[in-house]
């Protein structure tokens, strides 16, 4: 017996150390993520874009685009160490949080962070500068420099796939958000990302001009409880046999939901009796988990539960004998890691 118990104690350290060897070869292999200095335009600064167009830059101020590597929750991957880490580990995260020019870049190319004015994070220069100058949708008749029209910034669809897909398309299981929408009935139809995400709205273009037709450059996604009330289609229905089935459909978004990382869209069930006590409850969360809790989301072992577009989740609590009434809550996480900053978002309740 102990023979065999000492050969079973001697084959599991060499798999462990075997298994760490792989990690640790594989991390040393990595070559350390590219920095390069941005292109910039031979007569224009950045300081002169955000001048001049001050109504789109104090929208972009508000977005996560600008706050990439000096909001709050990037300030709480600091904050928790797993900045440094994903340093020592040669992750190149920060590649697309200020991005060098991504309209340089080929469907095979990844994103190269910049050496210049990083705590920008995806600025002008980012999206709209290459090469061959700057880029947009084309040049208004009285502006005041060239600008080279681009399809990237005028079909939707181009964009999603020539622009958008450079940074969130970049991680295999996690990050996908591009192909996911490939797969959609939005792509089908032709609404690309920035139907969505950057709304036409009428505002000016340039400081003090007037208002004309154009996108935003909020950029709201899943931080902003606004759009994550409008992803939302949800129901509870309660069945003949006593139960209470909370049904989650994912016909408003155009990719997974959630779209990517290891963020979480949390759904808990309550059954209160006619007094307010709790009679039973259940909670369920569609994202990226890891199987192995308190390591990052580079880590292999990953349980992906996200919803595709198009589909449905049915989450089903058997109701207690005597009346009462169901609450369901959604709530999201940006990081299964950081949990502390749940957003309740949602609520809906039903008698039964």
């Amino acid at each position: 017996m102990m023979k065999h118990l000492k050969r079973f104690l001697i084959a599991a350290c060499l798999l462990i150390v075997a298994v760490m060897g792989y990690f640790v070869v594989g991390i040393l292999a990595r070559p350390q993520p590219e920095v390069m200095v941005s292109t910039q335009h031979p007569t224009l600064s950045r300081d002169s874009c955000i001048d001049c167009h001050a109504p789109i830059a104090a929208e972009w101020r508000e977005s996560y685009h600008h706050k990439g590597l000096t909001g709050p929750f990037w300030q709480r991957i600091n904050d928790k160490g797993f900045a440094d880490l994903f340093e020592r580990l040669r992750l190149p995260c920060k590649s697309c949080h200020a991005p060098a020019n991504v309209l340089d870049l080929t469907a095979e190319d990844h994103p190269v962070l910049r050496s210049d004015a990083v705590a920008l994070g995806v600025d002008c220069v980012s999206c709209h500068v290459s090469s061959r100058g700057i880029m947009g949708p084309g040049r208004a008749v009285d502006a005041p420099h060239e600008a080279h029209a681009d399809a990237r910034f005028r079909v939707p669809v181009r964009a999603a796939t020539g622009l958008c897909a450079r940074c969130h398309e970049e991680r295999a299981g996690v990050g996908r958000v591009v192909s996911a929408w490939q797969r959609s009935e939005f792509a089908a139809v032709g609404v690309g990302c920035v139907d969505c995400h950057m709304p036409r709205i009428d505002a000016p273009v340039v400081t003090g001009g007037e208002p004309k037709r154009r996108r935003s450059h909020r950029f709201a996604a899943d931080k902003n409880i606004e759009m994550l009330k409008k992803a939302l289609n949800a129901s509870i229905v309660v069945t003949e046999d006593r139960k209470a089935v909370v049904r989650v459909i994912n016909d408003r978004v155009g990719h997974d939901f959630p779209a990517a990382g290891t963020n979480s869209l949390i759904v808990k069930i309550i059954a209160e009796d006619e007094s307010g006590q709790i009679l039973a409850e259940k909670e369920h969360r569609f994202g990226t988990r890891e199987l192995i809790p308190g390591y990052l989301d580079f880590w292999p072992f990953l349980r992906v539960s996200r919803i595709p577009a198009g589909e449905r989740r049915d989450i089903v609590l058997r109701l207690p004998a005597t009346p009462g009434k169901i609450t369901a809550e959604f709530s999201y996480r940006d990081w299964f890691a950081i949990t502390d900053k749940d957003v309740l978002f949602a609520s809906m309740t039903r008698n039964y």
